[in-house]
């Protein structure tokens, strides 16, 4: 009984030094869990402000960035005509502008803002396709060298400023420093000018013209004459007085009295140049060829209200005897593009002999005008 009693003593002093160990280690790996806890705590606590400290440091440097090409580019858009002056311009509230953009080239220092505007009297009917809504596209490009713009220019565009010019139905300079042109099609109308600083251009899109009558002929009695009422003028002249009021110039001119009063000039200028060419080419020539007429004669290309376009003419032959003479007949849209070609056959023709020719064709309505010369 002695030795039972000392057994089961020693045996509870082993369990009660067991469940000590046990609850020991329990509450050590207790602790630690929450010690580990806590340090993953402060770790992402870093990582969070680290994060922080980062996003607002890349904010405030676009916050410092934004200004800079802000600023650059309100002094372009200043320049635009308000909606308010446009209200004024066309007597009612017609144009809202719907898009401004401003991009910087900053390698050739060439800044640029276009601005979109839209006509929002005009709905577009998807089920009769009654109204193409009339919009205008408006540029302006400032540079510091010229050299660079027409480089620019080259990239952006598939005709130079030089070509435009050439191709342009009107041309006018409201002072030394500035030279501006105007040219139309059916579809709407194009003003552009350009300065020692600036190239401003404003383009209207009116497919069933609603704003200005755009269909006149580039020549003879009907052909166009703008007036206070034509948009792309009218524009580039607010941009141009604007950017004039900036260096303290006053002016009091309309652009397009100036691009119409040099209408006659310019075209008495080409006529001349015409007339000189005709010359040198009739000198060069003997004498006993002058007054000889051979070849087409008396060629008319005519269209009527209905659309049917009516070419005659006669091909007087000289003295030698031809089996066929191929006369080519090309059509021509309102910017001298060819739309519409064809060839017509003179067969058997004697020596001095005059053939007559009579046709009747139809083409769309961009057609203006066609031209007929020999087909070798």
């Amino acid at each position: 009984m002695k030795k039972l009693g000392i057994f089961l003593i020693f045996s509870f002093l082993i369990i009660f030094s067991l469940q000590q160990i046990v609850f020991a280690e329990a509450d050590e790996k207790e602790k630690r869990e929450e010690e580990v806890l806590k340090a993953a705590e402060n770790y992402k606590r870093k990582i969070i402000e680290k994060e922080v400290e980062e996003e607002e440091k890349i904010e405030e440097e676009k916050i410092e960035e934004e200004p800079k090409i802000k600023k650059k580019s309100n002094k372009l858009i200043k320049l635009l005509p308000t909606e308010n002056r446009l209200e004024e311009i066309t007597l009612r509230t017609i144009w809202k502008y719907v898009d401004t953009q401003s991009t910087l080239d900053e390698e050739v220092d060439i800044e640029t803002t276009t601005a979109v505007l839209r006509d929002i009297t005009r709905v577009y009917d998807p089920i009769n396709n009654k109204y193409k809504i009339p919009i205008i596209q408006i540029e302006i490009i400032k540079y510091d060298d010229m050299y660079e713009l027409e480089n620019y220019w080259d990239e952006i565009t598939s005709s130079t400023i030089e070509e435009i010019f050439e191709n342009a139905y009107l041309i006018g300079s409201p002072s030394k420093e500035v030279d501006c042109m105007f040219n139309y099609s059916t579809e709407g109308a194009v003003t552009l000018c350009i300065t020692d600083e600036y190239v401003v251009q404003s383009v209207i899109y009116d497919k069933y013209q609603e704003h200005f009558s755009y269909n006149k002929l580039k020549t003879d009695s009907k052909k166009l004459q703008i007036n206070q009422d034509e948009m792309t003028t009218r524009i580039v002249e607010e941009i141009l007085k604007n950017i004039e009021k900036k260096k303290e110039i006053e002016s009091d001119y309309q652009l397009f009295e100036i691009l119409e009063s040099n209408k006659e000039k310019e075209e008495n200028k080409r006529k001349l140049e015409k007339d000189i060419k005709k010359e040198h080419i009739e000198n060069r020539l003997p004498d006993i060829e002058k007054d000889k007429k051979y070849g087409i004669q008396n060629f008319a290309c005519n269209k009527d209200e209905f659309g049917l376009i009516t070419i005659s003419g006669q091909f007087n032959n000289n003295q030698i005897k031809k089996d066929k003479i191929i006369l080519e007949i090309l059509f021509l849209d309102y910017e001298r593009n060819i739309i519409f070609k064809n060839t017509v056959n003179l067969l058997e023709i004697n020596e001095f002999e005059t053939k007559r020719f009579l046709g009747n064709t139809k083409i769309d309505e961009s057609f203006s005008t066609c031209t007929i010369k020999v087909k070798n």
